[in-house]
């Protein structure tokens, strides 16, 4: 019986590493600038965000919105910062499911709408 615990012990350690080294891949290709499909066709209409590697976030032609930091934590991507208003910011924290990424491309859901960014070359 003591055995079979500490055979499970092990095996639940190893899973653990595993699962936390999946987490920091996705967290690396998260790095770099995400376009918006289909979100325009020249540099002013396009929109996304940049995610730095130092956790800085930015959105990209999104006036109103001013990102701040990003986090990965459990498959979501947290993005916070400020909503600009009339002379007013407010607080401003976006939650994304990570359903994929790539290098190239990552699909996120927000409020139950799935978003398709393309990576910034």
């Amino acid at each position: 019986m003591k055995q079979r615990i500490k055979y499970l012990l092990i095996l639940l350690s190893i899973s653990a590493l595993a699962i936390q080294g999946c987490e920091e891949k996705k967290h690396l290709k998260l790095f770099g600038s995400w376009i918006l499909e289909g979100s325009g066709k020249t540099s002013k209409e396009i929109k996304g965000f940049t995610l730095g590697k130092n956790g800085l976030a930015s959105t990209i032609n999104e006036p109103r919105h001013h990102y701040e930091r990003w986090v990965l934590k459990d498959n979501n991507l947290i993005i916070e910062g400020k909503l600009i208003g009339d002379s007013c910011f407010t607080p401003l924290s976006d939650t994304f499911y990570v359903e994929y990424v790539s290098k190239e491309e990552l699909i996120v859901f927000r409020n139950e709408i799935k978003y398709h960014y393309i990576k910034e070359q």
